[in-house]
């Protein structure tokens, strides 16, 4: 049973409501994170106002999804990449994504079918743009203590979420062909994940904040 897919928006809403509260205290871009977060949540509630109400379908919902949340979190690579690799290179990458998604939905997988191949290119490409900015670390060295820092908390996430997520997209038809068991615990497996996916980015949250608030105290020790 999908005993555990029904939860998927509590830990986003989560998120959605922090982020809201210390928004202000957000560098650019956490901001562009926070943005994806609320992207999310506005998905999550169409999904659920769609279930409500008996759709038959709601893969539309996916295809509008995907391209959306990659191109946020592209933009947010933008940022923080800014200076190691040319902008054109991340730019066109999305760029090209974008047209396939919407090649996808008219030529290839039609609207009301499970978007597998625009998720797992997404979630290749987010892969990969966490791996140079986790080689940007390195090779720069400037991060005095990584466990403190917003950036490699969230691309951390962005990380492991985006790998098994992957795989989840990459194999979603094969699923169905093998038994409905497997779809229904890889469902709830991958919920999981999800969840622990947001958990991640609102530490990554509240480190932003704290370091803002640190900042501060810095420039002015009676603040």
């Amino acid at each position: 049973m999908l005993w555990y897919i029904k939860y998927t928006w509590f830990m986003n809403v989560v998120a959605f409501v922090l982020g809201l509260f210390l928004y202000k205290k957000f560098p650019r871009e956490i901001k562009t994170v926070y943005y994806f977060v609320v992207f999310g949540a506005i998905t999550e509630f169409f999904m659920k106002v769609n279930i409500h109400y008996n759709a038959k379908n709601t893969m539309p919902i996916g295809h509008f999804y995907f391209p959306v949340a990659i191109l946020i979190l592209g933009i947010y690579y933008l940022q923080v990449l800014k200076g190691y690799i040319k902008p054109i290179w991340i730019i066109t990458i999305l760029s090209v994504y974008i047209i396939y998604c919407i090649t996808n939905v008219i030529f290839i997988q039609g609207l009301f079918q499970y978007p597998s191949i625009t998720g797992s290119l997404g979630a290749l490409i987010l892969f990969l743009f966490s791996v140079v900015f986790f080689t940007k670390v390195m090779a720069e060295a400037k991060i005095d203590k990584l466990s403190s820092n917003p950036y490699i908390w969230i691309n951390s996430g962005i990380l492991f979420y985006y790998s098994i997520g992957f795989f989840y997209h990459s194999l979603y038809n094969l699923r169905f062909k093998a038994s409905i068991d497997l779809v229904y615990f890889a469902a709830n497996t991958y919920s999981l994940v999800n969840q622990f996916f947001y958990i991640i980015i609102i530490t990554g949250f509240i480190l932003a904040a704290r370091e803002k608030r640190n900042m501060i105290q810095k420039i002015n020790p009676r603040f």
